[in-house]
Parts: structure tokens; C-alpha cells; sequence
């Protein structure tokens, strides 16, 4: 409080993307709404980052991760599911470009914790050339094993 009485303050939270698997977040605070969103802009445009998608649509696996009290449920579905998730999920997901996915909140549903368990989440899924190097395999093995469904064949050696 001041002489004047209360100083109005405006907060905003913007997520921005390509649509393509690129996107950030970020938070600004000022005196006048649009100069917070101008912040919140700018901040989500330093903070983009690449995140990995199975076929260009959807995730590489399933993701449970925690951050504070929201703890977040994420599922890869097949194609032309669709994107099941509450409304602030799917806004990322639009944003990233991410289509075919469900998941579920549980606990707090608070934006700014939701939105950076979303990302947290996200960053934690292994992709196949990870996987490939923890295990000692080549990568075509890893994604027959893990992604297709079938068996890769062993390679037979000719000797003469």
C-alpha cells in the first residue's frame, strides 16, 4: 500500500511455438497488461527448446513426472486419436505440434506448475539414439525393437 492505495500490478504467462516441435514459456510482470504480455513473450521466445516426437505427432513413450503438488500423466496414442488432454496441455501441444496424446492432472492445477511439468515431462523422454548408446545397439535395432514391433533379424557374417 502507498499514499495512492493499491499499485496495480499485471502478470501474464505466454507459451509460444512453431508447430513443429519447437516451444517455450515464459512469465512478465508490469504496471500495464500489455507490456506483461510483451515480457512473457519475449521470455518464452529466449526459452525455446527442441522437443523430440515419435512421428512427427506424438510422444516416444509414456511420461509420469511430478513437479511440486501436480503430478502429470502422459500416454502416446496411435494416430488420428487426437490430443485428450485439459485445455492448458493441449494449448502447448498445438504449440509444439504434438496431435495425438492423453493425459490427466492430478493434484494441483495451477497454470504456471502445470505448464513447467509439461516441459519438464517432455524433456525426460528417451529417443531411440539414447537408448541405442545406453544399451550398446545400433539405432535401426533399438526403433524394430521398441517402436515397430518386430524382431530384427541378426546379422549373419559370410565366411570364406
Amino acid at each position: 500500500m502507498t499514499r495512492k492505495g493499491k499499485i496495480p500490478s499485471m502478470y501474464a504467462l505466454v507459451v509460444v511455438g512453431n508447430g513443429n516441435g519447437s516451444a517455450g514459456y515464459g512469465e512478465g510482470k508490469s504496471n500495464e497488461t500489455a507490456k506483461a504480455v510483451l515480457f512473457a513473450t519475449r521470455n518464452a521466445i529466449k526459452n525455446m527448446t527442441h522437443i523430440p516426437r515419435y512421428d512427427d505427432r506424438t510422444l516416444y513413450h509414456d511420461i509420469e513426472h511430478k513437479f511440486k503438488a501436480t503430478k502429470l500423466l502422459l500416454w502416446a496414442r496411435r494416430p488420428g486419436f487426437g490430443c485428450r488432454v485439459a485445455p492448458i496441455i493441449h494449448e502447448i501441444f498445438e504449440c509444439i505440434g504434438i496431435h495425438d496424446v492423453a493425459g490427466k492432472i492430478h493434484g494441483s492445477r495451477n497454470p504456471m506448475n502445470v505448464i513447467k511439468t509439461v516441459f519438464e515431462a517432455l524433456k525426460t523422454q528417451r529417443i531411440p539414439s539414447d537408448l541405442a548408446k545406453a544399451r550398446g545397439l545400433r539405432l535401426i535395432d533399438v526403433n524394430h525393437t521398441y517402436y515397430s514391433g518386430v524382431k530384427p533379424t541378426p546379422v549373419h557374417r559370410i565366411s570364406r
